[in-house]
């Protein structure tokens, strides 16, 4: 379950502050209350690192990633154009993209399972993700948003140690999700629904369901590959800028005031 407060925390109708103290008195235990006390943190820690990194919306807080390897050209358009209409033929990852338009808005886990899945199986750049969240979410924030996409991008200061899998759907364990935004594929069971591509035929065929037709091929066959594919170009790029990596094997990032810290 979500709050979805926010859009409120965004626009002001709502006080950080006094959500906090809210929470704090309300009587909930500390495990109760502890996810939505987390992310007020994470807010305000958005905040500090935009006061830091004014332009992190499009540029690389880790400056040398800047120099990272992503698929360009017709190739990159193609990808991201079917990953933005939510039509990549993933089933999950295209509900949670036809959500954002029709809604302005996503649960966290399924924003993160998008982002993972343009940045890490599509190699699409970071910042084209930033910016069609920043055109389409109700709650877009100048802040939260990037600080997320950075580290969706490894970029960022707490770059992402995961991939989210975009085929698992633990984030959808009944189905109905992915149903409601994909109706095309209502009538597979969960067992089916996503992974149509593995579904024998003629169950496809009672569910009336024409891979390329009614709902597309995917956009990509070999997650594996590209996943490498991202791994090596961001190991290309960190043995380019060993002047980026101290003795322990960290990244350094410049400071403000032309400081440089590990992260």
């Amino acid at each position: 379950s979500t709050s979805k407060l926010s859009a409120h925390l965004r626009i002001g109708t709502l006080s950080p502050n006094e959500l906090y103290y809210q929470i704090e008195d309300s009587g909930l235990d500390f495990q109760q209350r502890k996810t939505i006390s987390r992310r007020l943190f994470w807010r305000d820690l958005a905040y500090f690192q935009l006061m830091n990194f004014p332009n992190m919306r499009e540029r690389s807080i880790r400056s040398h990633y800047e120099d990272t390897e992503w698929v360009t050209g017709d190739e990159e358009n193609r990808r991201f154009q079917a990953w933005k209409n939510g039509q990549t033929g993933y089933p999950l990852v295209d509900a949670g993209m036809r959500e954002l338009y029709a809604t302005g808005w996503m649960t966290q886990s399924i924003r993160m399972v998008v982002a993972s899945f343009l940045t890490e199986y599509l190699r699409v750049n970071w910042v084209k993700g930033c910016e069609w969240f920043h055109y389409t979410l109700v709650d877009a924030d100048s802040a939260i948003n990037s600080m997320m996409w950075q580290n969706a991008g490894r970029s960022g200061i707490d770059q992402w140690n995961f991939v989210m899998s975009p085929t698992a759907a633990s984030q959808d364990r009944t189905g109905e999700y992915t149903k409601k935004w994909v109706p095309e594929l209502s009538k597979l069971s969960k067992s089916h629904l996503h992974k149509p591509w593995d579904t024998p035929p003629e169950i496809l065929e009672q569910a009336d369901v024409v891979l390329g037709e009614s709902y597309p091929h995917r956009i990509i066959s070999d997650l594996q590959a590209e996943r490498q594919l991202s791994v090596d170009n961001v190991l290309t790029m960190r043995r380019k800028n060993q002047q980026y990596n101290d003795n322990s094997g960290y990244d350094l990032i410049d400071l403000p005031r032309l400081e440089q810290t590990a992260v």
